[in-house]
């Protein structure tokens, strides 16, 4: 999957939960697409300085046991990061890993991750990211992940500047009640009215 569908499914399913279950209320929607994203920040990077022969881009921060060990610290040391951690691991299932299982379980079938093309180089990189965009089951999910973005977009009227930047200082995806009270806290500093009258 591409960077902007993990971020633009993470934000569905995270939407979902919040409207439908009533879980994760407090959720930053900046947060979680960084968590949606950090795979993909951690292994681009060490696949074009560290691990140039891997012939991969999904490495260490692909593997299952990075997934657990993230998870299990987030537990312990951050309760409320439960939803960041659900994020970091639910690239695992975008990414459709299960079909990489050397990547999946490394170090325990090998000490090599899966194996597809040469990606040791930006422009080996460019070229792979050319050629799965033409995948028609990419374009597919790609394509669910705009509508999923759009349906946000309308639902919560970012498409009002207000609303946006709201969004962009909270890191929430606000109800309209909820709004008037973000403007007011965004034009005063961070305060609301009843703060300024004490």
């Amino acid at each position: 999957m591409l960077p902007p569908g993990h971020i633009e499914y993470t934000w569905g399913a995270l939407d979902l939960l919040q409207r439908k279950a009533g879980l994760f209320e407090d959720a930053d929607y900046r947060v979680a697409a960084l968590a949606a994203l950090l795979p993909d920040l951690i292994d681009k990077p060490l696949s074009l300085l560290i691990f140039t022969d891997s012939k991969t881009s999904q490495g260490l921060a692909h593997t299952l046991l990075i997934h657990l060990l993230v998870s299990l610290i987030v537990l312990v040391r951050w309760r409320k990061g439960f939803v960041y951690a659900l994020a970091f691991n639910g690239h695992l299932l975008a990414d459709r890993i299960w079909l990489y299982p050397r990547t999946l379980f490394f170090p325990f079938l090998g000490w090599q991750f899966e194996p597809w093309r040469f990606m040791g180089s930006p422009e080996a990189m460019l070229d792979a990211y050319a050629e799965i965009v033409a995948y028609p089951l990419i374009i597919t999910l790609e394509s669910i992940g705009l509508v999923i973005l759009a349906w946000l977009v309308v639902t919560y009227q970012l498409y009002r500047w207000k609303n946006l930047m709201a969004f962009l200082v909270s890191g929430r995806l606000l109800q309209t009640g909820e709004r008037s009270e973000e403007k007011i806290r965004i034009e005063h500093g961070g305060r609301t009215h009843e703060d300024h009258c004490r």
